[in-house]
């Protein structure tokens, strides 16, 4: 079997049309701005489409790797998969980000990699106070 992945995306929502199986997604982005740390982001949806030339029972992971390296999160979604293109949406709740930095997806199937999708997690810098540049 060879699978082979055409995009991975983040976003805040995502969802397949009944009777169409569109795909619509809502609200993609590369970075989240937090004000502290540790920060806790409620919803988002990584979502992956994938070529498949021969169906089965799959399993999907995807890791996230925090900014030192470290594994700090696992998905694991049991895939039907079938013959074509298709779309995979894996829903993260109460993802809490400890630091800023980059925060990357690694997405793969029963072990094989698929390719990955990176997060920045930045600071919100607070303005300082206004110097009055008047002499």
């Amino acid at each position: 079997m060879h699978i082979t992945s055409r995009f991975i995306i983040i976003c805040r929502e995502a969802f397949l049309t009944a009777g169409s199986n569109n795909l619509n997604l809502i609200g993609i982005f590369t970075q989240i701005n937090a004000d502290r740390f540790p920060f806790v982001y409620p919803q988002f949806a990584l979502v992956v489409s994938i070529d498949v030339d021969d169906g089965g029972t799959h399993t999907m992971e995807a890791d996230v790797i925090g900014p030192g390296g470290a594994r700090i999160a696992r998905s694991e979604l049991p895939l039907q998969a079938r013959t074509g293109n298709m779309q995979v949406i894996a829903n993260f709740e109460q993802m809490q980000f400890a630091a800023p930095g980059t925060y990357t997806f690694r997405v793969s199937i029963d072990g094989t990699s698929l390719g990955e999708r990176a997060l920045e997690v930045k600071p919100v810098i607070a303005p300082g106070p206004e110097k009055n540049n008047l002499a």
